[in-house]
């Protein structure tokens, strides 16, 4: 029997089919694929023996902003909205491990752990500037990946005084660091913005419509053909963006979005020889990291996110990202999470998602992704 889930927030209720009989069942299935066992108090990972396949076709979009008192000398992110962790912090949600430094290599293996153990072969980590935090916290990222077998994009963040000029000497300098780095995400895939068959790293562009288009389009026209030609995704609703602004691809990263907009816009990447990437997400909640405009949308204990998958997989496009392994302030995270409560907050784990409880709960996210990876791809 199918079961209606309302999306009040992001568009028409959509219809789920069940892929078991019964809760308990749909949680054995997804539990069975292997996930990595995090202390909440070492933030250590357990060794994986073997590690599961991943795909590269699956993207989880990553950010690498987050920093300690004890770590790095002061809170970062998770101090934001005047919280006081490590008991209070930004987020509807607490962190498995609690809150943790990008930077500490220990964290960085948990998470690469963490991210084989879904099947997820690719991120995209987030970048706001040359010289910032997340740029300097780059090399750690790398040889953590490295050693996992984990490839990493860069997705490109908003940042003041960005141009389309500045855009490609971001691209330009970020090859010049990790351009030979094993870790690094190369795909060869010619394009109606680029006919190289060669192997080119990847990037996705976020909100690139502050930039004029056709200076966007010329200042991407001039890595073609050059060593530094790139993949560029375009965060877009639609594939006329990625034509328009002269990528070679469109992602949709919304949060909110219903996943009843994947048919059309991955009709429309095909028809214009463009790489497609529908993103999916659990669910939605920034009411602890902001205080206007705050909006939720509900996990429904993980039925959200399997009406994404189940969406994005039948219009069956190139690739699929995932909003977000780690952007614990909106609440889209899929990394392990537990119940907690100190003073007056009380957090929200994954307790009850797809039937999972005590011990299983907080890898729910981590498993389930595995089995819908597995569904989308594979074997790979």
């Amino acid at each position: 029997m199918a079961a209606t889930v309302g999306l009040a927030a992001c568009g028409p209720s959509v219809t789920v089919v069940p892929l078991a009989t019964s809760t308990a069942s749909i949680a054995s299935s997804a539990s069975a694929a292997p996930s990595a066992s995090i202390s909440p108090d070492s933030g250590a990972s357990q060794s994986l023996t073997p590690l599961p396949p991943a795909s590269d076709r699956v993207t989880a979009f990553f950010y690498l902003w987050y920093g300690t008192q004890e770590h790095d000398g002061a809170w970062r992110h998770w101090n934001q909205n005047a919280h006081v962790p490590p008991g209070d912090i930004a987020s509807q949600y607490y962190p498995e491990r609690g809150p943790y430094s990008s930077r500490d290599p220990e964290v960085l293996a948990a998470q690469m752990a963490d991210l084989r153990s879904a099947r997820i072969g690719v991120i995209a980590v987030s970048w706001w500037g040359k010289g910032e935090w997340d740029d300097q916290s780059l090399d750690a990222l790398f040889a953590a990946a490295e050693v996992a077998g984990v490839k990493i994009a860069f997705h490109l963040e908003p940042y003041s005084g960005q141009t389309a000029t500045s855009v490609v000497a971001d691209i330009r300098y970020l090859l010049g660091r990790f351009g030979s780095s094993p870790a690094l995400y190369r795909v060869s895939r010619p394009t109606s913005a680029s006919a190289s068959t060669a192997a080119r790293p990847v990037f996705y562009l976020f909100a690139p419509s502050r930039m004029p288009a056709a200076e966007l389009k010329t200042a991407l026209g001039g890595l073609r053909g050059t060593a530094d030609d790139s993949v560029v995704m375009i965060h877009s609703p639609n594939a006329v963006s990625a034509v328009r602004d002269g990528g070679d691809g469109v992602y949709t990263y919304d949060p909110l979005a219903s996943p009843d907009s994947f048919a059309a816009f991955v009709a429309g990447c095909k028809a214009d020889n463009l790489i497609c990437s529908p993103d999916v997400n659990p669910g939605f909640d920034n009411r602890q990291a902001v205080t206007t405009p705050q909006q939720v949308i509900d996990r429904q204990n993980g039925a959200r996110y399997d009406s994404m998958w189940q969406a994005a997989i039948a219009t069956t496009p190139e690739w699929i990202g995932i909003v977000s392994f780690d952007e614990w302030h909106e609440g889209t995270q899929i990394e392990p999470a537990r119940d907690f409560t100190s003073g007056t907050r009380t957090y929200t784990g994954y307790e009850g998602a797809w039937g999972t409880t005590g011990a299983d709960a907080p890898d729910a996210y981590l498993n389930r992704t595995a089995f819908w990876v597995q569904k989308y791809a594979p074997g790979s």
